[in-house]
């Protein structure tokens, strides 16, 4: 089996736990502030994996990355928050399907441009090149879609639309960011525990000083539902994203992660203020298309480099004497 397809495995149910979380997180953000909610969720995660890493290794041991690690740590600490913050801010004004599409798209075109400046070595193969900038063009329509009320959520304001797709893009482009310094924890040796212990401090310190600015952040109506985001959205699918970025490349990681909106289509059905978009639909199947094309030019490049690699240990076995009769 290629670490493409192994990656599969856990990569595939991230994406639908993902699909969820924004669906949900869309949903909630509605008559919670975004901010507070991921002061919760975010104070609930470490508590989480930094107890559990703690509780396995002791906390000088589960805290150690900070000082090993520390340029890793601190950009993916940073990466993190940027992502969350704005993910969640970008719910409140747009369509799940349309913030998670232009988050999770606009990555694959971001690992292109900075895989080899993150981790040299890597390469990006040109059929993976071409996906990814077509699926950035869909961005481009979906954000339209935006604009005119075309969306599942309807007219939203040109202020709004501008705002949501903003705060998508910046969300994409962090969000890169995190599948690349998590990938480079990898490979130095963390554990896939170890990288989320030490991952989401700098999002509970921003995320409480701009909530000690709010007038009324009413954090109990956050309790629930941040602990609900820290556990499964948070939690679950945190875990699985970095087991399964251990196999694949960065820019599998990233292709596979915009199948996303293929699931938040069909759990925002059940979220009374949204409608079926054709437009939307129409982009999603799209980028599912696409990605497709991608992920399998990736596995066959490993396949065939894996049959090579045995070729090669098949020859050198041959005797001398066998090889020359």
């Amino acid at each position: 089996m290629s670490n493409t397809l192994r990656g599969l495995v856990p990569l595939i149910p991230f994406v639908v736990v993902n699909a969820a979380t924004d669906v949900y997180g869309g949903n909630r953000t509605q008559s919670i502030n975004p901010i507070t909610l991921a002061a919760v969720s975010f104070t609930f995660a470490v508590v989480l994996f930094l107890g559990l890493d703690s509780g396995r290794r002791g906390v000088t041991s589960a805290l150690r990355p900070f000082r090993t690690h520390r340029r890793d740590v601190i950009a993916i600490n940073v990466m993190t928050a940027i992502t969350w913050l704005t993910l969640l801010s970008a719910l409140k004004y747009l369509e799940p399907a349309v913030v998670n599409v232009t988050t999770f798209a606009i990555g694959p075109a971001a690992a292109v441009l900075l895989t080899p400046l993150l981790r040299r070595g890597s390469r990006v193969l040109p059929s993976e090149l071409v996906v990814s900038f077509a699926i950035f063009v869909l961005i481009g329509v979906l954000g339209w879609g935006s604009f005119t009320g075309r969306s599942g959520i309807g007219h939203v304001g040109g202020g709004q639309a501008t705002l949501g797709l903003t705060l998508g893009v910046i969300c994409g482009l962090a969000y890169t960011g995190t599948i690349l310094y998590s990938k480079r924890l990898s490979d130095s040796g963390l554990t896939p525990l170890s990288s989320l212990a030490v991952r989401y401090p700098a999002t509970v310190i921003m995320a409480w000083v701009l909530v000690a600015f709010m007038g009324h952040p009413n954090i109990g109506a956050a309790l629930v539902p941040g602990a609900v985001i820290a556990v499964i959205s948070i939690g679950l699918t945190n875990y699985l994203g970095q087991v399964g970025i251990k196999y694949v490349e960065p820019i599998t990681a990233s292709l596979l992660d915009t199948l996303s909106p293929v699931f938040v289509l069909l759990l925002q059905l059940f979220d009374g203020r949204l409608r079926p978009s054709t437009l939307t639909i129409g982009c999603v199947l799209g980028i599912t298309v696409l990605v497709g094309i991608g992920v399998a030019a990736r596995s066959r490049l490993e396949s065939r480099a894996a049959r090579q690699a045995l070729s090669v240990v098949t020859d050198d076995d041959i005797e001398p004497d066998a090889r020359a009769a």
